[in-house]
């Protein structure tokens, strides 16, 4: 079997046991990327790979380099900040990483207009929020079953009209800006319902 074949199979062996989409295409040279969205972490991926190589049945595949890249979507963002948000991690991260950013004297990102909901509790939550992405398995799925409404409220929050496309589109920055917003409403003894409002449309 040709070594495109057996790519081809190897994608088709690891789609089945991860449960996506997976695709084996190659880059240059030596090098091949192995891509898919959500699902299995990096390392949970190369585990797979490495034990599918490690067979009888991807022999021309077994002295190429093979890149994993995982791709995460806006669901996946919105179902970890949710989980962190009830777990209790979600505030007391923001909190901490702004002020070690303070601390540090980190300047904050000024490109164009300067916008004040840009502060460095909302860098924070972004990096944070991208780091539970990188390091959960199947991100996009809820932790809980209550988690569920939240994720599409603060999917919806962070949906509005692009200009240049026409189309709604989801952006994590806003669903950032939508979350810090319901973070920091009255809360009582516990986190408060999120009731986060979408964006204005671009160009309003």
């Amino acid at each position: 079997m040709s070594r495109s074949r057996q790519a081809a199979s190897l994608a088709r062996h690891l789609s089945e046991v991860t449960d996506v989409a997976v695709e084996l295409v190659h880059d240059t040279g030596a090098w091949w990327v192995l891509s898919w969205t959500n699902g299995p972490t990096r390392e949970g991926m190369r585990a797979r790979l490495d034990a599918a190589l490690a067979g009888h049945r991807y022999t021309e595949l077994r002295d190429r380099k093979i890149d994993c890249s995982r791709a995460t979507s806006q669901r996946a963002w919105a179902a970890r900040a949710i989980a962190s948000r009830r777990a209790g991690t979600l505030a007391p991260a923001v909190t901490d990483g702004a002020a070690h950013r303070r601390a540090l004297g980190v300047p904050l990102p000024r490109l164009g207009a300067a916008d004040p909901s840009e502060t460095h509790e909302y860098y924070t939550l972004l990096r944070h929020v991208e780091e539970l992405c990188r390091t959960t398995a199947y991100p996009e799925r809820p932790s809980a079953p209550e988690d569920e409404p939240l994720i599409q409220q603060l999917l919806a929050a962070g949906t509005r009209d692009r200009a240049h496309t026409g189309r709604p589109t989801v952006s994590e920055y806003d669903m950032a800006k939508a979350l810090l917003a319901a973070e920091q409403a009255p809360a009582g003894d516990r986190p408060p319902q999120l009731t986060a409002v979408p964006a204005p449309e671009e160009g309003r």
